[in-house]
């Protein structure tokens, strides 16, 4: 009885096994998309990044100006939305802070700190296994109508994050993570498109975020790869400054 206990059990979870077995690994699917958005001497030569164009609140008629900056593991975005005022925030290499007229200015930590110096990479795909412990392939899905691989990816540290890779193009159409804020844990969902070449990479025009109910897109008018940003650019405001100040006393 034992014996044929045992053959069931086995017999279930088949299935399983030969599905898992048709699914193509993450690191796979990973490579394919580095080769698919320039390769990985082009994705190099992209030191940093300027990015411009115009963000808005879907539904609600708010909207204004986006410029982002990135280089290294450095980062600062700044949106100024109709009503709202300007929205900023920033990553030194070591600080990450953020900046509002509803809450002021904070210094990000823990979780939050690392989400944000994952963000801050011009194109992480080449370098993932520096950020990330695991890359698996759970499943397909139809994002926007179209096939895409599922693959849940493990950072050092945080919750899992979900990359899903479009089964034709193979380049990111969709990511999900749960972010860790001053509010609290906030499921985010991104996504990607309108892919355009810009000095030999493929490059999101189009990048809509949702959040708390909430839905902005970000519409890119201008890419500048290798630009001349100055250091000052990602150097600490002084508000930030005087957070650290008091910290540190």
């Amino acid at each position: 009885m034992k014996q044929l206990t045992h053959a069931l059990a086995v017999f279930c979870i088949l299935p399983a096994f030969l599905h898992a077995a048709d699914l193509p690994s993450g690191e796979s699917l990973i490579q394919r998309c580095v080769e698919r958005q320039g390769g990985a001497k082009a994705l190099a030569r992209a030191e940093n990044a300027i990015m411009t164009g115009t963000v808005e609140l879907v539904g609600h008629n708010i909207s204004g100006p986006l410029e982002i900056y990135q280089q290294g593991e450095k980062a600062y975005t700044v949106i100024e939305l109709d009503g709202i005022g300007k929205i900023e925030e920033g990553f030194d290499g070591q600080t990450a802070w953020e900046s509002n007229v509803l809450q002021g200015t904070r210094i990000k930590e823990g979780d939050e700190l690392a989400a944000t110096k994952r963000a801050s990479r011009v194109y992480i795909m080449s370098d993932w296994k520096e950020y990330y412990k695991s890359a698996i392939t759970i499943g397909s899905e139809d994002i926007d109508g179209k096939p895409a691989w599922n693959v849940a990816m493990t950072p050092t540290e945080g919750a899992v994050e979900h990359y899903y890779f479009s089964r034709d193009s193979g380049l990111i159409v969709k990511m999900t993570q749960t972010l860790p804020t001053a509010m609290g844990d906030i499921p985010v969902e991104m996504t990607l498109g309108e892919y355009r070449a810009v000095d030999g990479v493929q490059t999101p025009f189009l990048m809509t975020q949702a959040a708390m109910g909430q839905n902005m897109a970000m519409h890119i008018q201008k890419v500048t790869y290798n630009a001349d940003i100055p250091p000052s650019r990602f150097e600490l405001p002084a508000a930030v400054k005087a957070i650290i100040a008091k910290k540190t006393k």
